[in-house]
């Protein structure tokens, strides 16, 4: 059948857009552009490359900064660190990222974020490394403000309780207490206690005149079933309850809410007049007819009026001309929601319309009304308490926007370790292919296919056939680990048996052991398993044994041993009598690229895909050596099974 399809309207690139992306500089057109900051160096930290937007950031000119060590940007306090994360990183061949302080060149402090990463060269060698370079001078002024408002929150916190504390003693004093407290209960609920000690730390504000009756839910269930008991623990304090373990100054709200009436309340007005009028936050007191009958100077403040204006008005109503209201309607509205019984509590209430630059106070608040009933349960009068969080919720704006610009560069940091992962995967596997066929040929000449060699020839030949099969196994090794380090690992559990395990490990490095002329013994008890991924671990066994088979002499022994541990674990040998490994560098063997014999062939990698293949199990992995010339043991522990697995697991 004949396509339908234009194949004139197909997905073509722009010739322009085309000829950009064949080119051999769109990479650095590409840098050039970027917002973050961007520096190179090479292993003597001299600055070999940046792009416009550090020098903008640091005042410098281009040609000022090419040639100049990096260390000389950096603040003096930060050098020394610069200097470790430099040397790590060509060390390690892995990104790293940290905060450090610039030096402009006027001699201003500028914070920035560090993402630095060493550049390697075509054998893999540390040749340089450039950093990502981010300004962060305006979060760190968000933090500090936000750590002083924090603080600033947490005082008004412990001035809110203290006014309650006054209050109780007050009230205390002056007003004969009758009210009912209930702490719902049982035997088995672990908050009760913890909400227990802190009703009995705010009954003690009143002096001993309140108490409270604890009562058992399953021995007196007709009482829970009367006050609606859901959960546990609950303190009832007439119709309004509080469960869990309660914030004082909630419980403080809700016992001042429950003994002061209007009747009670006027005998004390004297008293929480001179408290209120002193308090950090804006505090007034509405009557049920919508009259503002009570305020402290922050009012006057936040409604933009004198306290004559506001004083005797009908804020709730409002009045019939066009004078602007004291209120916002969003703030009325809650009010009416206060005068109906109802207490709200919100958190981020705008009531102006903001100015980022030049907020304006009271503009963004948080907002408590707290309703006062009399003996009949009438609501009487509101009291309202009204705190200035606007620079608070624009600080916390920011901050927020920030983090997303750190998200974004992470995204950034991912997928350049993507593209390097990549790159190492399509290189790796272009060298292995013709490896492969030089190693054949070399076989064919060995096995004299090709013709007689003579004994120097031959052994030449040996040589380089044993060179060729070391950098193949290198370049698998980063392969590997490569492989693991993005992806990550799948493991397939199952129970197996351990012998099986070690004996498909022995197989699959058969013939170098032969070729080595090694004896490879092992004792495994018969029925002796573990939980776990079985081509995972011979790839652990097999990494050990050509690690042994690496540092020990020829016709020399390696035994591999395994055993019962403990109750969770069994732990697997594998012993040479080699050349050992100097106490000093046991920790570090099993880190990435790490040799304790720089001459040594290898990548470096092995080791570390064995640490990672164990840790992915919920087992441990380390080294062990009296020293030069004398042997070294690895051991690595395993589930026994699944039910160990999920507990070893579930407390990582």
């Amino acid at each position: 059948m004949k396509s339908d399809i234009n194949r004139e309207s197909d997905f073509k690139t722009h010739p322009i857009l085309e000829k950009i992306l064949t080119s051999s500089g769109w990479y650095k057109t590409l840098v050039d552009t970027m917002p973050e900051g961007i520096v190179a160096s090479d292993m003597n930290l001299n600055i070999i490359y940046v792009n416009p937007k550090i020098c903008k950031m640091l005042g410098y000119k281009e040609d000022e900064l090419l040639g100049m060590n990096s260390i000389d940007i950096v603040m003096e306090s930060d050098r020394a660190r610069v200097s470790r994360e430099s040397e790590k990183r060509f060390t390690e061949k892995k990104t790293s990222q940290y905060e450090i302080s610039f030096r402009s060149k006027l001699g201003s402090k500028i914070p920035v974020l560090i993402s630095g990463t060493p550049i390697l060269g075509p054998d893999g060698e540390s040749i340089g490394t450039y950093a990502i370079i981010t300004d962060i001078s305006d979060r760190k002024i968000v933090e500090r403000e936000l750590r002083n408002k924090n603080m600033e929150l947490q005082t008004l916190y412990n001035n809110l309780l203290e006014l309650y504390e006054q209050l109780a003693s007050i009230i205390a004093d002056t007003t004969t207490i009758y009210t009912e407290i209930y702490l719902f209960t049982s035997k088995d609920c672990v908050y009760c206690a913890p909400a227990e000690e802190v009703l009995q730390e705010v009954l003690a504000s009143y002096s001993g005149k309140i108490t409270y009756r604890k009562v058992d839910i399953d021995e007196e269930p007709e009482l829970a079933e009367k006050y609606d008991i859901m959960s546990l623990p609950t303190i009832a304090i007439g119709d309004e309850q509080l469960t869990s373990v309660p914030d004082m100054y909630k419980l403080h709200s809700a016992l001042f809410s429950a003994l002061v009436p209007e009747e009670k309340f006027r005998r004390t007005r004297q008293e929480l007049d001179n408290i209120i009028e002193n308090s950090p936050i804006a505090i007034l007191t509405i009557n049920s007819k919508g009259i503002l009958t009570g305020l402290n100077p922050l009012v006057e403040i936040m409604a933009e009026k004198k306290r004559n204006d506001l004083v005797g008005a009908d804020i709730i109503k409002g009045k019939k001309d066009k004078q602007k209201a004291a209120f916002p309607v969003s703030l009325i509205k809650l009010f009416k929601k206060g005068l109906s019984g109802e207490k709200v509590d919100v958190n981020r209430l705008k009531i102006k319309n903001v100015d980022v630059k030049f907020p304006q106070p009271f503009t963004i608040i948080s907002l408590k009304v707290v309703p006062m009933a009399n003996k009949e349960g009438e609501i009487t009068e509101i009291l309202a308490l009204c705190e200035d969080v606007t620079k608070l919720a624009l600080q916390e704006e920011e901050l927020t926007t920030s983090y997303v610009k750190l998200e974004e560069l992470n995204e950034k940091l991912q997928e350049v370790n993507r593209e390097r992962s990549n790159f190492m995967e399509v290189t790796s596997t272009g060298l292995l292919d013709p490896l492969r066929s030089s190693k054949e040929l070399l076989d064919q000449i060995l096995l004299g296919q090709l013709g007689e060699l003579g004994d120097e020839v031959f052994g030449t030949i040996e040589y380089l056939r044993n060179n060729l099969a070391n950098v193949s196994r290198s370049i698998l090794e980063i392969m590997d680990h490569s492989t693991l380090e993005t992806q990550g690992y799948t493991l397939k559990h199952k129970q197996y048996q351990l012998r099986a395990i070690v004996s498909d490990s022995l197989t699959a490095v058969g013939s170098v052991i032969i070729d080595k002329g090694f004896i490879v013994s092992h004792d495994i008890p018969d029925k002796l398993s573990a939980w776990c991924d079985k081509e995972q671990v011979v790839r652990i066994i097999k990494n050990l044994v050509l690690n042994a088979i690496k540092f020990t002499e020829k016709d020399s022994n390696i035994r591999i041993i395994a055993k019962n541990l403990n109750k969770d674990f069994i732990e697997i040998s594998v012993i040479d009598n080699g050349l050992g490994i100097y106490k000093k560098d046991l920790k570090r063997i099993f880190e990435q690229y790490v040799k304790v014999d720089p001459k040594s062939p290898g990548s470096g990698l092995g080791l570390a895909v064995v640490k990672s293949l164990v840790e992915a199990h919920g087992g441990t992995v380390l080294a062990e050596s009296d020293g030069k010339n004398k042997g070294s043991t690895f051991k690595f522990t395993l589930p026994k099974n699944k039910k160990a697995h999920d507990r070893i697991m579930k407390t990582k």
